[in-house]
């Protein structure tokens, strides 16, 4: 490995016949090694773009289960610009991270408005659709259509702060240039979407996070940090800010066997997702304020509606919030009429529970609730 500059990390780099074995090696490695993917293979451009948005920061096992049932019920691009919103985000439910599905749908009625139903077949062209961002346009562009593109992603940079033995924190600007120009350099010609794939495939089963099997990796004479024994001390991480603490305090209120439901604004945190009526509010708290509790019962069910006693909490850790769930039961006094169901809102059956869209987070605490109202009213 050759470094023109010492201590500078920008210069780190493999020289070109390091670089030609680097890719024969891995290239040989995957036709052997490969997963076996339902997506593994997909010559169909709409369907690669699919499992990558799924496989944004969710595990491939998980993604292994779901995305043949999306793809049944969403086969084309233009099944999934023509279904509502509702129905992408109820299929896309318990993956996480729903403005990915959002970004999606978005995207895919603007290629059947402006593009008549035709993917993008470039990087740039793919990098211009919402949610599409550099990671996502290289492994689309370089699977589907064999342009010539780096797709890095949290593999990626691990195996190649590994490879060029980079010192500096994988999260900085300086690391990632150096790793993206490098990666890039390493991309061959004839079959880029092998190779990316093949990375992606190094990092999932060898070149993992602690205990990387170096004996197993087909590149280990080429990795620098190998050489040197520094393996297991990188990626070298800036240390995490902790995710914001958030208490969601939620209202179920009942009649007729149905529960009240809301639906969140299309965009932001759970955007587009059904739930119990309730308000949010900075840090993690033991009590309401009582005053502004039924306050806020009173404005989300109308009048005549109060709070009645809690019957569950749960946290749930989200990327950058830390969320407490507190459910307490609604009650009315029968001084005002139950809020009618419209948009934005139903009374819901336990069968309409199930089928509409609603985050992981919201059905543990629904759970949680409907479990102790049980118990209350068995004893």
């Amino acid at each position: 490995m050759s470094n023109k500059t010492k201590n500078n990390q920008n210069t780190l780099r493999l020289a070109p016949p390091e670089r030609r074995r680097f890719r024969r090696r891995i290239l040989g490695w995957y036709e052997r090694e490969k997963r076996e993917l339902p997506w593994r293979g997909e010559k169909d451009p709409y369907r690669i773009w699919v499992s990558e948005a799924m496989l944004q920061q969710t595990r491939v096992e998980t993604i292994r289960l779901r995305y043949p049932a999306f793809i049944e019920r969403f086969p084309t691009l233009a099944a999934l610009a023509n279904a509502p919103l509702d129905a992408v985000l109820a299929e896309w439910q318990g993956l996480g991270y729903y403005g990915r599905a959002r970004n999606l749908h978005r995207a895919a009625q603007e290629v059947i408005d402006q593009d008549r139903g035709v993917m993008p077949g470039t990087y740039d062209a793919l990098l211009a659709l919402p949610g599409v961002g550099p990671y996502m346009a290289g492994a689309i562009a370089s699977i589907a259509f064999q342009e010539r593109r780096a797709a890095i992603d949290g593999n990626v940079l691990r195996i190649m702060s590994r490879v060029l033995n980079l010192t500096c924190p994988v999260d900085t600007l300086p690391a990632q240039k150096t790793i993206r120009k490098e990666t890039q350099a390493l991309v061959p010609r004839a079959r880029p979407g092998d190779f990316n794939q093949a990375l992606m495939d190094l990092g999932a089963r060898i070149c993992l996070p602690k205990n990387p099997d170096c004996a197993r990796c087909p590149v280990r004479n080429l990795c620098a940090s190998h050489k040197t024994g520094t393996q297991h001390a990188l990626p070298v991480k800036t240390a995490k800010i902790p995710p914001a603490p958030y208490t969601l305090f939620q209202f179920r209120a009942e009649q007729n066997g149905l529960v009240l439901l809301s639906q969140r604004e299309r965009t932001g945190l759970f955007g587009g997702m059904w739930e119990l009526p309730g308000f949010m509010v900075e840090g993690h708290l033991e009590k309401a304020d009582r005053r502004r509790l039924k306050a806020q019962c009173a404005k989300l069910l109308g009048p005549g509606w109060r709070p009645g006693r809690e019957l569950a909490r749960i946290t749930r850790t989200l990327t950058h919030r830390k969320i407490l769930f507190v459910v307490h039961l609604a009650e009315n006094s029968g001084k005002g009429a139950p809020p009618a169901s419209q948009d934005g809102r139903l009374w819901a059956s336990e069968e309409d529970f199930r089928a509409l869209a609603v985050s992981t987070a919201q059905r543990a605490a629904w759970r949680a609730a409907k479990s102790a109202l049980r118990n209350l009213e068995g004893k």
